[in-house]
């Protein structure tokens, strides 16, 4: 069984938002980020879920570029939102990737309300 989710979060001009699929123990989805207007820079996501916490990538075009780019990313379910986090990264067989002992979400990157479904 899939369970789709929408979030978002807003900060000034700059907007994000996440489309996120669960299945058993692994998620998908979309990640959209508008920064002041300008044009929007939209990722793939996916990775697996352990426990309260998603970490996997998002491979994306940034703003005027033409190749894509993978960063890894970081979500923690906190109630009925989820905080996004950072930590130390290292590259591991080409794949950017965090050392998972290092991760942190305290101060929280970003935090996602749910919200209704939005367009894509």
């Amino acid at each position: 069984k899939q369970q789709e989710e929408y979030y978002m979060h807003v900060d000034g001009r700059d907007t994000s938002r996440l489309r996120l699929v669960r299945y058993e123990n692994r998620f998908f989805g979309t990640y959209t980020h508008t920064k002041g207007g300008v044009a929007p820079v939209i990722g793939e996501i996916n990775g697996d879920i352990k426990g309260d916490t998603l970490i996997g990538d998002n491979h994306y075009t940034p703003y005027r570029w033409k190749e894509k780019k993978r960063v890894p990313i970081v979500l923690l379910k906190n109630g009925d939102t989820y905080i996004e986090g950072d930590g130390k990264k290292i590259e591991f067989m080409g794949v950017l990737t965090f050392i998972e002992w290092t991760l942190k979400f305290d101060p929280a990157k970003r935090v996602y309300k749910p919200v209704e479904k939005f367009e894509k």
